[in-house]
């Protein structure tokens, strides 16, 4: 009889540590649920932020979120502006088209576009946020500022922009300045650059010592920073979607971050009881 009292003890007591530690894996999972769907409500109030104030007052007013030339594109307007200081230059310039005016329309152009396409960034971005799956949300609550941003940026970076582009390749082909669309603009600077670069190519190699003499002399009377241009002037893709598209993210990303940090360090921006509940620890 003392033996079954022992033994139902052993029993009863085993079951009821068995129920204790399920207990306490169960309420552990639930608060790891709870945070990770915490991470993710942030996120998703942070890209709808984002796209309304980047839509509404667009990419170009912050430099932050201005997109600029690509660097070849820099290089060429750069060595154009010295060459049509420097007497002779006509020999390498040969009326490519590419002025001053078309690098402020490329500009104003790009931002457009990606201001354009914003609003098409909340679905895309929504969906990335569902699927993606947070292994350690513990560590990124606890990760610091924009912790949350950097591993929604991290782990589906490549899937936003292909699925981003064709919203910017649209707007590209919406947007225009006097009838000249983004992509207008960009197939525009990328036939007279590619025509600069072969004319420099040809120049500057040339086995006729009159041409290049005169190259040389061109060259010799450009400043040190028009050289460096000159030199990296190169044959460019026509396509510069995927440019836009990446600018574009970086741009949302950058906004999405500051929202998340907000809510981090601002209890008031904490909208629902779950981001208190969650983002009310980093608190204590």
């Amino acid at each position: 009889m003392f033996r079954k009292s022992i033994v139902a003890s052993v029993m009863t007591l085993g079951a009821a540590a068995f129920t204790f530690t399920s207990c306490e894996e169960v309420t552990d999972a639930l608060s790891q649920g709870d945070t990770v769907a915490a991470l993710k409500e942030a996120l998703g109030v942070g890209v709808n932020v984002a796209v309304d104030r980047l839509h509404s007052e667009g990419y170009f007013e912050d430099a932050a979120t201005r997109i600029g030339l690509p660097q070849e594109a820099v290089s060429a307007f750069t060595a154009i502006k010295a060459l049509q200081n420097i007497q002779g230059a006509n020999i390498v310039l040969e009326n490519v088209g590419l002025g001053s005016d078309l690098q402020d329309n490329l500009i104003t152009l790009f931002n457009e576009a990606a201001t354009d396409a914003a609003p098409e960034a909340v679905s895309v971005f929504s969906s990335a946020i569902t699927n993606m799956s947070v292994q350690d949300g513990e560590a990124i609550l606890f990760g610091g500022s924009g912790a949350a941003t950097t591993y929604l940026k991290d782990n589906t970076y490549t899937d936003l922009q292909g699925a981003f582009h064709d919203p910017i390749v649209n707007s590209m082909n919406k947007v225009n300045i006097a009838g000249l669309t983004a992509t207008d603009a960009w197939s525009k600077f990328a036939l007279g650059n590619n025509t600069l670069a072969k004319n420099i190519n040809s120049y500057k190699n040339s086995s006729n010592i009159i041409q290049s003499s005169a190259y040389k002399a061109v060259y010799a009377a450009l400043p040190a920073e028009a050289k460096v241009a000159v030199d990296n002037i190169g044959e460019v893709d026509g396509d510069i979607s995927n440019y836009i598209t990446g600018k574009a993210l970086d741009g949302l990303f950058l906004r999405v971050s500051q929202k998340e940090d907000d809510i981090r360090t601002n209890a008031a921006a904490r909208t629902s009881d779950l981001l208190k509940r969650v983002f009310g620890r980093l608190d204590e």
